[in-house]
Protein backbone atom coordinates (compact mmCIF):
# COMPACT_ATOMS: atom_id res chain seq x y z
CA UNK A 1 0.00 0.00 0.00
CA UNK A 2 1.27 3.47 -0.91
CA UNK A 3 2.00 5.45 2.31
CA UNK A 4 1.31 8.73 0.50
CA UNK A 5 -2.10 7.67 -0.75
CA UNK A 6 -4.73 10.40 -0.48
CA UNK A 7 -7.75 9.65 1.68
CA UNK A 8 -11.07 11.44 1.59
CA UNK A 9 -13.83 12.03 4.11
CA UNK A 10 -16.45 11.95 1.33
CA UNK A 11 -16.60 15.71 0.90
CA UNK A 12 -15.22 17.80 -1.92
CA UNK A 13 -11.52 17.12 -2.42
CA UNK A 14 -8.86 19.42 -3.79
CA UNK A 15 -7.63 16.81 -6.27
CA UNK A 16 -10.87 17.31 -8.23
CA UNK A 17 -10.19 21.01 -8.75
CA UNK A 18 -9.53 21.94 -12.37
CA UNK A 19 -6.51 24.05 -13.20
CA UNK A 20 -7.64 27.48 -14.43
CA UNK A 21 -5.70 27.14 -17.69
CA UNK A 22 -7.40 23.85 -18.65
CA UNK A 23 -9.43 24.34 -21.82
CA UNK A 24 -9.56 20.78 -23.17
CA UNK A 25 -8.89 17.18 -22.16
CA UNK A 26 -5.28 17.36 -23.29
CA UNK A 27 -4.68 20.12 -20.74
CA UNK A 28 -6.03 17.91 -17.94
CA UNK A 29 -4.01 14.91 -19.12
CA UNK A 30 -0.82 16.99 -19.02
CA UNK A 31 -1.75 18.60 -15.67
CA UNK A 32 -2.17 15.16 -14.08
CA UNK A 33 1.00 13.81 -15.79
CA UNK A 34 -0.97 10.91 -17.27
CA UNK A 35 0.99 8.47 -19.37
CA UNK A 36 -0.14 7.38 -22.85
CA UNK A 37 -2.31 4.49 -21.61
CA UNK A 38 -4.04 6.42 -18.84
CA UNK A 39 -4.59 9.42 -21.10
CA UNK A 40 -6.31 7.22 -23.67
CA UNK A 41 -8.52 5.63 -21.00
CA UNK A 42 -9.48 9.10 -19.80
CA UNK A 43 -10.34 10.27 -23.33
CA UNK A 44 -12.34 7.10 -24.10
CA UNK A 45 -14.35 7.53 -20.87
CA UNK A 46 -15.12 11.12 -21.79
CA UNK A 47 -16.21 10.14 -25.33
CA UNK A 48 -18.34 7.17 -24.20
CA UNK A 49 -21.78 7.43 -25.76
CA UNK A 50 -20.76 10.07 -28.32
CA UNK A 51 -20.19 7.58 -31.14
CA UNK A 52 -22.72 5.18 -32.65
CA UNK A 53 -21.20 2.13 -30.96
CA UNK A 54 -20.39 2.54 -27.23
CA UNK A 55 -18.64 -0.83 -27.31
CA UNK A 56 -15.92 0.76 -29.46
CA UNK A 57 -14.90 3.02 -26.56
CA UNK A 58 -15.39 0.27 -23.97
CA UNK A 59 -13.14 -2.08 -25.94
CA UNK A 60 -10.57 0.69 -26.26
CA UNK A 61 -10.69 1.25 -22.49
CA UNK A 62 -10.24 -2.47 -21.82
CA UNK A 63 -7.24 -2.64 -24.13
CA UNK A 64 -5.51 0.35 -22.52
CA UNK A 65 -6.41 -0.85 -18.99
CA UNK A 66 -4.74 -4.20 -19.75
CA UNK A 67 -1.59 -2.37 -20.91
CA UNK A 68 -1.64 -0.10 -17.85
CA UNK A 69 -2.12 -3.06 -15.52
CA UNK A 70 0.77 -4.94 -17.16
CA UNK A 71 2.96 -1.87 -16.74
CA UNK A 72 2.21 -1.63 -13.01
CA UNK A 73 2.71 -5.36 -12.51
CA UNK A 74 6.14 -5.15 -14.18
CA UNK A 75 7.08 -2.28 -11.86
CA UNK A 76 6.18 -4.38 -8.78
CA UNK A 77 8.73 -7.08 -9.63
Amino acid sequence: MDPQRITSDGGSSSYYALPPEAKELGDLIEFKDMDFNLGNIFKACYRLGEKNDPLYEINKMEWFVARLKAHYLRKQR
